[in-house]
């Protein structure tokens, strides 16, 4: 087959062709992981107070005085300015975050400073939903790390749309692969992100936190409260072996259940009147290689019991978002082994949505 010249073709189909190359590159670019690097003090300390992250915090979590906060702050600005003129000049993002040594959300915190929140959603291309199902083919590997049980950034960012503003605080308590924390940056809005896992070199946003269950402590000093908290944690028995030792994932079902229903008592003391939860879980059946007619649902932890929980500790559900899984996990091997024994798989994935009840009491002793 011959090769057409240039100018064999129409101007409509050029740029056609423009178009839909430049949504490839953005697509490829998303399906590669941010490398992990450590960052220098100076950006760990811009990333922080981006993140609205206090400053004697930030001190302590990089062992520097708080005036060295400040002096860094000029030259902050000046990287930012810098970075400003680059993207106008058509730099794209990986190139300016490999050049200035910092993080990818980073330069989009910077680029998107000015914007609004839908200019936003269409800058990064994603679609965005007007509807109570949430669906995304993968997840948006601009976004958080390599993670066990990694959501989609596009998830965290049509929770923030919703139920927060720009500027507000959101609290992350099990923040994992920092997905919340990097969607934040984005929207413009600050984060408290905690976990079990200290990444001071790679992550220093997240700082080191062991909710246990023996001993349930708030993170920080009572004061400023969270206008969300965004709660994804470890699902009860899926992929335990993927995470630390102690993780609740491995708890027994009746220890799991009742870690959830101290800590949702323990948000709900710690929470204003306007604050929103947004708890994403799945059911867990118990259903590998067993037709759905017998499977015991005493092995089972359902949706309802968690919305139960939270109405029991003083929250009010307001919105059952479906967040599904892909159908992908389930090879055609496998699918044609679960048709012939009746075996009901599961997909269904719900970010439970409440606010605090006014009139409701807490069920923490």
């Amino acid at each position: 087959m011959s090769t057409l010249a240039l100018n064999e073709f129409s101007a409509r189909e050029i740029q056609a062709f423009a178009e839909d190359l430049v949504k490839r590159t953005q697509k490829n670019d998303q399906k590669k992981d941010t490398v992990q690097q450590e960052f220098s003090t100076q950006i760990k300390a811009a990333l922080m107070t981006r993140l609205g992250i206090p400053h004697v915090r930030i001190a302590r979590r990089l062992n520097i005085h708080r005036e060295t906060i400040s002096k860094y702050a000029q030259k902050n600005n000046e990287l930012f300015n810098k970075m400003l003129q680059d993207f106008k000049g058509g730099a794209c993002i990986p190139d300016m975050a490999q050049k200035y040594g910092v993080p990818q959300p980073l330069v989009w915190s910077v680029i998107l400073q000015e914007k609004t929140d839908q200019e936003r959603f269409k800058d990064l291309n994603w679609g965005l939903r007007t509807w109570d199902n949430w669906y995304f083919n993968d997840v948006d590997h601009r976004f958080g790390d390599d993670w066990p049980g990694r959501i989609p950034a596009q998830l965290v960012a049509h929770t923030l749309f919703y139920f927060t503003r720009q500027n507000d605080l959101v609290f992350d308590p099990m923040a994992g692969g920092g997905v919340v924390a990097d969607t934040c940056l984005a929207f413009n809005r600050s984060c408290w992100s905690f976990d079990l896992l200290d990444r001071i070199k790679t992550r220093p946003e997240i700082e080191p936190f062991l909710w246990d269950p023996e001993n349930l402590a708030w993170p920080v000093p009572a004061g400023k409260k969270p206008d969300l908290i965004f709660f994804d944690p470890p699902y009860f028995k899926k992929m335990a072996e993927h995470y630390m030792k102690g993780s609740i994932s491995d708890f027994s079902k009746a220890k799991y259940l009742k870690f959830f229903k101290d800590l949702f008592s323990l948000m709900r003391e710690h929470s204003k009147p306007s604050t929103r939860i947004a708890f994403l879980n799945a059911d867990f059946r118990d259903f590998q290689g067993i037709p759905a007619f017998d499977e015991d649902p005493e092995n089972a932890i359902l949706l309802l019991e968690y919305a139960k929980l939270l109405e029991n500790c003083g929250w009010k559900v307001t919105h059952l978002i479906d967040c599904p899984l892909s159908t992908e996990r389930f090879t055609g091997n496998m699918v044609s082994k679960m048709q012939e024994k009746r075996t009901l798989g599961i997909i269904r994935r719900t970010l439970i949505i409440g606010k605090p009840n006014i009139y409701g009491r807490t069920c923490r002793p």
